[in-house]
C-alpha cells in the first residue's frame, strides 16, 4: 500500500512506444539549446517528451516551435529526478540530458548514471557536455558524451550535435536607415570585450558616423558607457526567450568581440562553444567575428565579416553599414548554406546515437 501511494506522487511525462526524452537539468541556464535538440529527434520520426522547468516555458522557450509529435511536460528538477530514479525506463528509445554537469559530481560521469533507474540501457543515455577540457584532462571521458560542435582536443573526437533551431523565424533584410548591431552578453566596466565594442562606437562617433545602434541583450547599465556615445546603445537587459528572438529578428548583425589572446575566449576554438554561434546559425544573421575564431565555427568571408585586431573593429562595423542590400542578402544565403550543412551532419549524428542505443 505504501509503495502504491508513493508511486502515485511521482509526476510522469508522456511516454509512447517511440519516445525520446530531452531533459535540461539546469534550472537557470542553457535551456536555449533544448528546441534544437528536440527538432533532430522529431525530424527522425520519434515522439519527443520534453522535461521543462515551468519558468523556462513561461519565457517562451517553445513559443515558435511546431509541437507536432512533441509533448511538453512542466516538471521541476526535483520532479524530474524523482521520475527518473523511480520509474521503469526500459520503453524509452533514449534520454538526452542537455547539461550533464548538473547531474554528476564534477566530471565523474559514472555518478550521472545514478540519477536513473537501472532499467535504463546505458547506451540510450546521451549526455551533453558544454566544455570537454576537464573530462579529457582528468581521464573521465565517456562515450555517452556528445558536444555542441565538432572538435578535436587531445585525440578526443566526440559526436557533435549542434542545436541551432529555435522555431519559426523571419529572415529579415538589412535595415535602410539605422543599422542595428546586436550583442548578447553583459555590459560591465573594464571588461575587455566590452571595451572593444565601446571603443569602436567611439571611433565611429568621432568620424561623424551616426546611422547605427548597438542593442544589448543582457545585464548592464547605460552609466557604464561614456556619456557622449550612450545614445548609440539600447540596453534591453535579460530578456525571456520570446522577446530575445524578436530583438534578434530586428537586428542586422550579431556582433562578437572575442579576444585572440584571452584564455577564457580561446575555449570557443578548443574545448567549448558559444551560444552566440547557435543564434547566428539559427536566425541567419551575419556576424562580426575575429578571424581566429572563424574557421572552426564555419565562418568565412562569404557568410560573415571578419576582423583581426580590436583596433579594426570600427572598420568592420563601417564595412557592415556600407554593404548593399544585395551584398547583405548574398551573405545571408551563404550563411544559410552553412547552417544547412551543420544541420545535416548533426541529424546524421543523432541518427547514429539512436541506432547505437537501439541496435
Amino acid at each position: 500500500m505504501f509503495l502504491n501511494i508513493f508511486k502515485r506522487k511521482i509526476k510522469s511525462p508522456e511516454i509512447k512506444d517511440n519516445t525520446v526524452i530531452v531533459w535540461e537539468a539546469c534550472s537557470e541556464s542553457h535551456a536555449e539549446v533544448v528546441p534544437g535538440f528536440v527538432k533532430y529527434f522529431s525530424d527522425l520520426g520519434y515522439h519527443v517528451s520534453v522535461l521543462v522547468e515551468p519558468d523556462r516555458l513561461k519565457e517562451g522557450l517553445f513559443e515558435r516551435f511546431n509541437l507536432e509529435n512533441v509533448t511538453i511536460n512542466k516538471m521541476s528538477a526535483k520532479e524530474s529526478r524523482k521520475f527518473f530514479l523511480n520509474s521503469d525506463l526500459s520503453r524509452l528509445k533514449g534520454i538526452m540530458v542537455t547539461t550533464v554537469g548538473k547531474i554528476c559530481q564534477g566530471v565523474n560521469y559514472k555518478t550521472a548514471f545514478d540519477t536513473f533507474n537501472k532499467t535504463l540501457d546505458k547506451n540510450k543515455l546521451f549526455l551533453v557536455e558544454h566544455d570537454i577540457k576537464d573530462p579529457i584532462e582528468q581521464g573521465t571521458w565517456n562515450d555517452n558524451i556528445i558536444t555542441l560542435r565538432e572538435m578535436d582536443y587531445k585525440n578526443a573526437n566526440p559526436i557533435a550535435i549542434n542545436p541551432h533551431y529555435f522555431g519559426e523565424i523571419k529572415i529579415t533584410p538589412k535595415n535602410k536607415d539605422i543599422i542595428n548591431f546586436l550583442t548578447v552578453g553583459v555590459i560591465k566596466p573594464r571588461k575587455k570585450n566590452n571595451s572593444t565594442i565601446i571603443n569602436a562606437v567611439m571611433d565611429l562617433h568621432n568620424k561623424g558616423i551616426t546611422n547605427f545602434k548597438v542593442t544589448v541583450v543582457g545585464k548592464g547599465h547605460i552609466k557604464d558607457i561614456p556619456k557622449e556615445i550612450q545614445k548609440y546603445f539600447d540596453i534591453k537587459g535579460r530578456l525571456p526567450f520570446n522577446k530575445m528572438y524578436d530583438e534578434i529578428e530586428k537586428a542586422d548583425f550579431l556582433i562578437t568581440a572575442y579576444d585572440s589572446d584571452n584564455p577564457r575566449h580561446l575555449r570557443y576554438i578548443t574545448t567549448g562553444t558559444s551560444g552566440n554561434f547557435q543564434l547566428i546559425y539559427g536566425f541567419t544573421k551575419p556576424c562580426l567575428i575575429n578571424k581566429k575564431y572563424a574557421p572552426l565555427n564555419e565562418f568565412n568571408e562569404e557568410n560573415s565579416i571578419l576582423y583581426e585586431n580590436p583596433e579594426d573593429y570600427s572598420k568592420a562595423m563601417e564595412y557592415a553599414m556600407n554593404m548593399t542590400q544585395e551584398e547583405y542578402s548574398s551573405m545571408q544565403d551563404n550563411l544559410k548554406i552553412t547552417t544547412e550543412k551543420i544541420y545535416k551532419k548533426s541529424l546524421e549524428n543523432t541518427k547514429k546515437l539512436l541506432q547505437r542505443g537501439n541496435s
